[in-house]
């Protein structure tokens, strides 16, 4: 989300992630709105490049790949919008908690000085 965000069920920042369950698609779609992530938790409230652009989950473990608007610090690592760095080992929710590492820094590849808003990480 860009800014602060409400939906039916819940609220957050453009730190955190909401996650859409539905009971059922198409031209009458509904389900519910939960916060999956919250950003704040685990550091990443203290700017706007902090806010979180992309986002893909493994979901044979549950790590949450992650992309900033620009330059960030959690514990373990740090960067900026052009690297993808993970939440590994994830308790989420509104209690959120995960080990973070660099998962690739894009300077390295002649990505620097981009912005990533997307992504998806192809499993060998």
């Amino acid at each position: 989300t860009a800014g602060s965000f409400s939906v039916s069920g819940t609220s957050g920042r453009d730190e955190d992630i909401i996650r859409f369950t539905p009971t059922s698609l198409g031209a009458a779609t509904s389900g519910s709105w939960s916060l999956e992530f919250d950003g704040s938790d685990v550091g990443l409230a203290s700017s706007s490049s902090e806010d979180v652009w992309g986002v893909w989950l493994d979901e044979t473990n549950g790590d949450i790949y992650l992309t900033t608007r620009g330059s960030f610090t959690v514990t373990g690592a740090s960067g900026d919008g052009a690297d993808i760095f993970t939440c590994g080992s994830p308790t989420t929710g509104s209690s959120t908690a995960c080990t973070f590492s660099l998962f690739w820094d894009g300077s390295l590849d002649g990505f620097g000085g981009e912005a990533m808003d997307g992504l998806f990480v192809e499993r060998p």
